[in-house]
């Protein structure tokens, strides 16, 4: 009897996270800001860019994701700069009906005319689900060489 006591928990828990699991695709427009620091730049700007992912929600409160991000692609003061990036997150989520609020941590390997490296990034955003569509913006902060922050506007579509 207390085996039952277990089991039936852990199967709710079990099945739960598999009657929400769902994968997703999304797409985002980028508002970058970024610093080029080296022996023969040093300057400051914004630009904007684009982030293409793959998600996958596991319950309704936790998901992973992983895609690709083009923040800088400019030239300033005769040097091409440039900052790209692979990504992999942990979102968590709290849903509030249609809407819902999160934050993100993750790694990437940020590629840029300053080299290569792979650094931690973390952000803030919300969220609106209609349907098998969602739209979200997102404030997200990078330790990389060259971008410090984004804004994203966001469209995901669940299958």
């Amino acid at each position: 009897m207390k085996l039952n006591k277990f089991i039936l928990p852990i199967a709710a828990i079990v099945f739960v996270t598999q009657a929400s699991a769902d994968p997703y695709i999304g797409a985002s427009y980028l508002y970058s800001e970024y610093q080029a620091e080296s022996d023969n730049t040093d300057f400051s700007d914004e630009n904007s860019g684009y982030s293409l992912y793959l998600g996958y929600q596991i319950n309704d409160l936790l998901s992973v994701e992983a895609g690709y991000a083009d923040f800088v692609d400019t030239h300033k003061d005769f040097e091409h700069i440039y900052s790209d990036a692979w990504l992999a997150s942990t979102k968590l989520t709290l849903p509030i009906t249609i809407f819902d609020v999160y934050g993100r941590l993750g790694i990437g390997h940020f590629q840029s005319n300053l080299g290569d490296t792979d650094d931690i990034y973390y952000g803030v955003g919300t969220g609106v689900t209609l349907g098998p569509v969602r739209v979200a913006l997102e404030y997200t902060m990078y330790e990389a060489k060259i971008v410090d922050n984004s804004y994203a506007l966001s469209a995901e579509f669940r299958f």
